[in-house]
């Protein structure tokens, strides 16, 4: 492991986002190209670097690093364990695609340097929310995380972008304040703020004196991860969003609210007894975002409706709480990052060509973009779980752990497959409004995007392909986080020490 990693993770994403409006100003002084983009590059590859190299220890150990030398409770810990570091590798992953994807896509935008700023400001909040063995800096990278997608939303200064931002920050700060009441209620209670001293702590309190801080956090973070019925901010800030925003809320920040519900509710206060309620609200949460999804006549609402249903397939993988259904959630979110975000960049390359995501504006571009096309199609059929694609893999597993349960986990598993069916449905209605058909005659002249912009696409449908073709690889990478969850003597050992 790289010296120093876990403070770097966070900090060095934070310091780029302080530096790079200063080397905008120097670039634009004396006329520098493209300085505040090799500068991300730089910062990019540096922190891809040193979550890598925190990854092989984290998967068999407890990582944790103490601030100013100051050991826990007393003082604030990094915490990294194997399901932080899967969550961080699934982040930087997702976020350096989408560095290489916009230095292309928004160079057509004034003031990008605040928007590659902004961009790292995003990433070093879901870094620092995995990252943290602090349950009030769990808030505080939170809220880090928040404002950075306010203001990204926002960034083109459109009527519908501030409209959107403006209501996400409304919902948003409404999780973000559950969250922050639930740790009121746990500081109150515990008088500490490290998560892996409340843990130790819970055997001492009532299960009914936990209802609410319990519940203060489920809403909270329901809100973030956008579980029906908190979901109706997403649509209008994945559309306002420029797309490669767009690409990294569906793969990173979904990631992070994830991890959230599997660290708050699963380690922290070991309520695997609410599994029943979040299986009915991952059910709920995927027909829901289906039903949107087949209506859609906007290709990025589409793509945000498909991603809350495909958030619904996680909460039903977490609440069955068997091993194989925590192993298909957590694949599934890893997949879900690769998949929605090839197709999000797949549909900002469309936009970014012809000018608009409105199907009914568009058809017959495969002539014009077969490369772009074919990747679509790739990824369709990745969330709509057909074989041997790597959305296949995950669906297989959860759809195994509702018949391994029994009883009404085969209605879990029925419901599942309809809702399959349907988002295969929905993408190729999709496929055919915006590739087949028709071309109209002012998209003759249209062509593929340039390869610096198709290039972070292409390796996301190749990882669509292998994780399918491959599965044990996805079950491999997963595993030490089921395992991480579960054990929670492990987490409070490697953390406070004894």
């Amino acid at each position: 492991m790289i010296p120093h990693a876990p403070i770097l993770a966070v900090f060095l994403p934070l310091l780029a986002a302080f530096v790079l409006p200063l080397v905008s100003l120097l670039e634009r002084q004396y006329k520098i190209p493209l300085a505040k983009e090799w500068v991300s590059a730089i910062f990019v590859i540096a922190e891809v670097l040193v979550v890598f190299s925190v990854f092989p220890d984290a998967k068999s150990s407890v990582v944790a690093y103490q601030l100013g030398g100051w050991a826990p409770p007393l003082g604030i810990v990094l915490a990294i364990d194997a399901l932080s570091a899967l969550a961080a590798l699934i982040i930087v992953t997702v976020g350096a695609l989408v560095f290489i994807y916009s230095f292309i896509y928004m160079r057509r935008e004034s003031g990008v340097e605040h928007y590659y700023a902004l961009l790292f400001l995003l990433l070093g909040g879901c870094v620092g929310v995995v990252f943290t063995g602090d349950i009030f800096n769990f808030y505080v990278f939170f809220e880090i995380m928040s404002i950075a997608s306010y203001a990204l939303v926002a960034f083109r200064r459109h009527l519908w972008g501030i409209e959107a931002a403006i209501k996400y920050l409304i919902v948003g700060s409404l999780g973000t304040s559950f969250i922050l009441l639930g740790i009121v209620f746990l500081y109150g209670r515990f008088g500490t703020l490290t998560m892996a001293n409340i843990m130790e702590l819970m055997g001492q309190v009532a299960a009914r004196d936990l209802v609410i801080p319990l519940t203060c956090f489920l809403v909270g973070i329901g809100i973030k991860v956008a579980m029906v019925p908190f979901h109706f901010w997403l649509p209008d800030a994945y559309q306002g969003a420029p797309s490669p925003v767009s690409a990294f809320f569906s793969g990173a920040t979904a990631t992070v609210g994830v991890y959230a519900i599997a660290r708050i509710v699963y380690v922290l206060f070991g309520a695997a007894s609410v599994g029943s309620l979040l299986v009915v609200l991952g059910l709920i949460t995927m027909v829901v975002g289906a039903l949107m999804a087949l209506v859609q006549r906007d290709l990025k609402r589409l793509l945000a409706y498909s991603g809350i249903s495909q958030m619904g397939y996680v909460l039903v993988g977490l609440g069955l709480g068997t091993a194989l259904g925590i192993q298909g959630a957590l694949f599934h979110i890893f997949n879900n990052a690769v998949y929605k975000t090839l197709l999000f960049m797949l549909v900002g390359a469309v936009i970014w060509r012809v000018g608009t995501s409105r199907m009914d504006e568009l058809g017959g571009l495969w002539k014009n973009m077969p490369i772009t096309a074919f990747m679509f199609l790739l990824g369709s059929l990745a969330i709509a779980g057909i074989p041997p694609l790597n959305g296949f893999a995950s669906k297989w597993m959860i759809y195994l752990a509702g018949i391994e349960y029994g009883g009404w986990g085969y209605v879990v598993t029925a419901i599942a497959l309809i809702v399959s069916a349907l988002t295969l449905a929905y993408f190729l209605k999709a496929l055919s409004s915006v590739f087949l058909g028709q071309r109209p005659s002012h998209l003759a002249n249209v062509k593929e995007p340039p390869a610096a912009m198709l290039l972070p696409a292409m390796v996301l449908a190749v990882l669509c392909v292998v994780f399918g073709v491959l599965p044990q690889l996805g079950v491999d990478l997963v595993e030490p986080a089921q395992i991480a969850i579960s054990d929670l003597n492990g987490y409070i050992v490697g953390v406070m020490g004894g």
